[in-house]
C-alpha cells in the first residue's frame, strides 16, 4: 500500500470511529462540522489518531476549520505535509 492510501484508509476509519458513522466512507465531501459530526473534542481525537497512527505531529495552530471541514480536505492536507 503507498502512503497517500494508507493516509486515506486511516483517515477514514478514524473518522467513521470519531464520528460514530460510515456516512465519512461514503461521502468524503461531506462538512463534518456543519453536519454535526465533528467537534473540537472529536477534532483533538483526529489529531491524535493521526500522531499514533501514522507517526505524524499537528500541531492545534495548524487546523484550519476550514481546510479540515471534510475527509478529502483532511486527507490532501496530510498527503502534501508527508
Amino acid at each position: 500500500m503507498n502512503d497517500d492510501s494508507i493516509v486515506r484508509t486511516t483517515i477514514l476509519s478514524a473518522l467513521s470511529e470519531i464520528c460514530g458513522t460510515d456516512k465519512v466512507m461514503s461521502s468524503p465531501d461531506l462538512d463534518l462540522f456543519v453536519t454535526g459530526l465533528l467537534d473540537s473534542f472529536g477534532l483533538v481525537e483526529l489529531m491524535l489518531a493521526i500522531h499514533e497512527q501514522l507517526d505524524m505531529e499537528i500541531a492545534p495552530t495548524e487546523v484550519d476549520r476550514e481546510m479540515w471541514s471534510t475527509p478529502n480536505k483532511i486527507i490532501q492536507y496530510l498527503e502534501e505535509k508527508r
